[in-house]
This record gives C-alpha cells, sequence and structure tokens, in this order.
C-alpha cells in the first residue's frame, strides 16, 4: 500500500490516497497484532517464511486501477474468505486471542475491498465492474486469486460488490489449484 502511495501521483487521485492511507493505517495495525500474538507464543517475526508473491506481481503495477484490482478485489477479497476461515478454526481450538485478530482482520477487510470497489466503479466508464476488472488485473493473476479456503458470496456483497460480478466470479475457471483445495 506504501508502494502505491510512491507509485502513482496524487493529481486527480487524492481521494483514492486518503482510502489507500486509512488502509495501510488498519494493515500496520494487523502486523503489530501478528507480532504480538507470535511472540506470546514464543515465536519472533521471522522465523517462519513470507510469501513474496505479492511483490513479484506489485512491480508490474502502472495506475491506480492496476493496484485495485490486484490488491483490493483480489488479494484483499481473499482474505475475507481466509480471516473468516482462520477465525473459525481458531474457535474450534478455543485459542480466543487469534481467533479475536482474525475476526478484526475480516471487519477491516470487508472496508478495504468495499473502498477497492467503490474506486473501480468511479474509473470503469462504459464497462462493467467484472470487464474492468479483468482488464486491469495483471497477468499472471486471474480472478481466481480472489477467492480463499471457503468462498462466500455474502462476504461480496457486504463488501459492494454486484450480483454480476459475483455471479462471474462464481462461473470463472482457470484451473487453479489453490481455490479448489480443501
Amino acid at each position: 500500500m506504501a508502494l502505491a502511495l510512491i507509485k502513482f501521483p496524487s493529481k486527480g487521485y487524492e481521494s483514492f490516497k486518503k482510502s489507500v492511507i486509512s488502509s495501510l493505517h488498519d494493515e500496520q495495525e494487523h502486523f503489530l497484532l501478528y507480532e504480538k500474538r507470535l511472540n506470546d507464543l514464543g515465536y519472533e517475526f521471522g522465523d517462519f517464511a513470507i510469501n513474496d508473491y505479492f511483490w513479484k506481481q506489485a512491480i508490474q503495477m502502472k495506475k491506480p486501477e492496476h493496484f485495485s484490482s490486484m490488491m483490493s478485489l483480489t488479494f484483499e477479497a481473499a482474505n475475507l474468505d481466509f480471516s473468516f476461515y482462520y477465525q473459525q478454526k481458531f474457535k474450534e481450538i478455543e485459542d480466543t486471542d487469534s481467533s479475536l485478530i482474525m475476526k478484526q482482520v475480516f471487519d477491516d477487510e470487508i472496508s478495504h475491498v468495499k473502498s477497492g470497489v467503490h474506486f473501480m466503479n468511479q474509473w470503469r466508464r462504459d464497462l462493467s465492474l467484472w470487464e474492468y476488472y479483468q482488464e486491469n488485473l495483471i497477468f499472471p493473476l486471474t480472478p481466481a486469486r480472489s477467492i480463499g479456503i471457503s468462498y462466500d458470496r455474502e462476504f461480496r456483497k457486504a463488501a459492494g460488490f454486484n450480483a454480476s460480478f459475483i455471479e462471474s466470479l462464481e462461473s470463472f475457471d482457470d484451473g487453479f489449484k489453490i481455490t479448489k483445495r480443501k
């Protein structure tokens, strides 16, 4: 998110950048919650490998529409599913502290995705949101990456996606295996 603030000029995108700053603040808070929880469990940040997939894709971003498609409508949309899934798993094993962290992450991700939907709707001209999303999603990303472990259409409704977008997402299939896991 900080990369988007640096990479894109603010002229004409002031409200977009304010939204990114708000999301960045939330993400920093998430990191601090994760780090504290790791410490409480006897681990330190850096004890586990981190996936760099986002950074490999982010270098290709050329405009805010790319960022919103990649970050808000893909990665954060998938986090709706992931955060809810792990919130429930932590509840099952009675890890209340971790479950509450995932609940906060889920709640924040709803607003982050909603912000991305809002801006993409502002910019999309006469295209549908689905068409505009796909037009701005940088290869090799596809809409399949926007689905987590346990997809829930109600989460997308809460984040502002229209029925047409949700139906298109549900029928999209490029064979991406991660979204087929159980």
